[in-house]
């Protein structure tokens, strides 16, 4: 068994890694897809990605993600290959991820699961000594059959939907800033990363040209996933979101997407009910996972 850790993956590699998922999917009934990048991590260097080959097969994936700075936790993915479980790849994974995590001043993680699949296995929590974080799970949504925006909609005549562009990067970090919280060059970080990823598509919701809503949607090979949508606290409660959300699809559309997807906090029901009119549903749920190790 050999262990390779890379900052990012090339073309081959997230071939392997999607060819990978779709098996573990397969097994364990499950619909999360990683991340097969490093543009949001805080630091561009860190090794992102643990893979483990059985010769030239690739039988194990780990990926951090880490947005925040090292006081903040990492979300770590881990998946081992159904024919090679059992074998403690996860365990050498891990070991080796924990290295990087704890070079780069990380001492907090978290792994990611799905409910499905501890319900399925029942013992694992046991074994590993991994405890449910009990505050902290996902909804994950989908649809290929998305609703559409009414000609009549109103909102057509005061609401815009535009690609986002450098020169409203500062507009949309000070809303996002508003909406989440974060000190402002952490979002302005966030929305420029969007902005340069090739495999990302930005969207800003303007209002009489005043940034409103924003959402960045990763096109990956089976769906489009949607993160980091927000409308801005002033602008809530009144249809803005299922309009934007609507309308991303739209263009997505005449680009040639079919299937759409999301994760929303299990505990945000206004923003479930917005993405369940906009003909999402709720297909799993993400859990996520801590051991006495993580402080």
């Amino acid at each position: 068994m050999i262990i390779v850790e890379k900052v990012n993956l090339n073309e081959k590699e997230q071939r392997q890694a999607n060819e990978l998922t779709e098996r573990v999917k397969k097994a364990d009934k499950t619909y999360s897809d990683f991340y097969l990048s490093n543009q949001f991590n805080y630091f561009q260097d860190m090794p992102t990605f643990i893979l483990a080959y059985d010769g030239n097969k690739l039988v194990g994936l780990t990926m951090l993600y880490a947005d925040k700075e090292p006081e903040e936790e990492v979300e770590v993915n881990l998946e081992v290959d159904p024919e090679f479980r059992k074998q403690g790849i996860a365990t050498r994974m891990f070991e080796h991820a924990k290295k990087i995590m704890v070079q780069y001043g990380y001492y907090k993680w978290e792994f990611v699961s799905e409910k499905v699949f501890l319900e399925k296995n029942p013992g694992f929590l046991k074994k590993v000594g991994l405890k449910i974080v009990p505050e902290d799970s996902d909804y994950y949504m989908r649809t290929a059959e998305p609703a559409l925006v009414e000609k009549t909609d109103k909102l057509n005549q005061v609401l815009v939907v535009k690609p986002l562009t450098m020169n409203y990067v500062d507009h949309v970090a000070a809303a996002h800033s508003n909406a989440f919280g974060d000190a402002i060059a952490t979002s302005t970080k966030y929305i420029k990363n969007s902005l340069l990823d090739k495999d990302t598509k930005s969207f800003i919701l303007l209002k009489r040209n005043e940034v409103v809503g924003y959402c960045a949607v990763d096109q990956g090979e089976n769906e489009d996933y949607f993160f980091g949508l927000f409308i801005d606290k002033p602008f809530r409660g009144q249809g803005f979101g299922t309009f934007f959300i609507k309308k991303m699809i739209a263009i997505l559309q005449e680009e040639g997407s079919k299937v759409f997807a999301l994760n929303a906090d299990v505990s945000n029901r206004a923003a479930i009910n917005v993405y369940l009119n906009a003909g999402f549903k709720i297909l799993s749920e993400t859990i996520y996972l801590k051991n006495q190790e993580s402080n």
